[in-house]
């Protein structure tokens, strides 16, 4: 039996790539998660719960990462594997889109739409149970110098996926929602087994002639999720508006969501050619960099009043925001101690989801 382990020269592609699947299902049941919410609850007469359930994401998004770290970590410490969370987090989490496909298609049969609300906060938090686990596993699969390019397939998926959002939402609503829910149960089933099956000879003792920390470093974790996802949501919820405002010749058939779209379709295509120099430069100065061009290119948006040069700024912030994307969790990584990986990885993804939270809820 062949494991692998950070130790290896060459990156494990087809873990990579099953790694992107999974994430791909993930990002697509969230869209259609956020998509059918708001009908389901309008249908079954419980948009009283709207915010409700706005918080209790909230909360999970932050707090359940970190204790699917933490508990993944201990079944590292305990047996060496960590997959019952994943196996766990993923099961429940398909179980429950195909009992709300059934629980919406079936409204003539019984009545089981007291148990909607109940199934939606157990999807939210199984949802977040397997993902920090599953991601955490990156620096298993590729050494610690190609760690940037094999992020850079990650952000190439997801954030294509979210630029063709608008597609994406078009095609849920042409299945409906029993069909839609049902396909991301199944979706999530396929992808997870697959990465399950992938991953099955991976070797969880990580190398200690990496470069690595030798104790955690969780305030630099926390603190790059924190601008990671400031910046991030300030890109999706603040900055479509002030390009509308300034668009009424150059872009007159232009909305909201196609902005978003352009500027993470840059931001997906920039990554694989960006990683090659965050190979060069460094992580710590690749984050920094990218971080602070989003940032002044996000300001330039906001201040120059001329359409064009806004938009150059607008596509220059997705540059940025991609050299951010790419570096940011590999450096994050290397923040960590062998023995803390999945906590750490839980507790820089649930920042980036409070950061997040706290610029969508500023907005309403």
């Amino acid at each position: 039996m062949e494991n692998t382990s950070i130790i290896e020269s060459k990156s494990s592609w087809n873990q990579i790539y099953a790694l992107m699947a999974l994430n791909a299902a993930i990002v697509i049941s969230w869209i259609a998660y956020h998509n059918y919410q708001p009908q389901v609850l309008k249908l079954f007469n419980y948009t009283q719960l709207s915010f409700f359930l706005i918080v209790a994401q909230g909360v999970i998004l932050v707090f359940i990462p970190v204790f699917a770290g933490w508990l993944g970590d201990y079944m590292i410490k305990k047996n060496g594997n960590y997959f019952i969370v994943f196996t766990v987090g993923i099961s429940v989490t398909a179980m429950v889109f195909m009992c709300v496909a059934f629980i919406v298609g079936s409204t003539q049969m019984v009545n089981l739409t007291a148990a909607l609300p109940v199934m939606i906060v157990i999807w939210l938090i199984s949802m977040n149970i397997f993902h920090s686990p599953a991601n955490s596993m990156l620096d298993l699969f590729a050494p610690a110098r190609k760690l940037p390019a094999a992020m850079a397939m990650m952000v190439l998926t997801t954030d294509l996926l979210y630029a063709f959002e608008p597609i994406v939402v078009d095609i849920v609503d042409w299945m409906g929602p029993v069909v839609t829910f049902a396909f991301g149960g199944l979706l999530l089933i396929i992808t997870g087994y697959i990465f399950r099956k992938t991953t099955a000879n991976v070797n969880f003792n990580r190398a200690v002639e990496e470069t690595r920390a030798n104790e955690s470093n969780y305030l630099t974790v926390l603190a790059v999720g924190l601008v990671f996802g400031l910046v991030y949501a300030i890109v999706k919820n603040y900055m479509p508006d002030w390009l509308m405002g300034k668009s009424a010749t150059a872009l007159p058939v232009a909305t909201e969501r196609i902005f978003v779209s352009i500027v993470l379709l840059t931001a997906a295509l920039a990554a694989w050619p960006l990683s090659f120099q965050v190979d060069k430069i460094g992580l710590k100065k690749s984050v920094i960099i990218g971080l602070i061009g989003t940032a002044a290119s996000l300001m330039l948006v906001y201040f120059i009043p001329m359409e064009y040069p806004a938009l150059v700024s607008a596509l220059s912030a997705g540059v940025f925001l991609s050299l951010a994307s790419v570096s940011s969790f590999p450096f994050v990584l290397e923040n960590l101690s062998a023995k803390s990986i999945t906590i750490g990885t839980g507790l820089f993804f649930g920042s980036f989801e409070l950061a997040e939270g706290i610029i969508s809820i500023i907005k309403g």
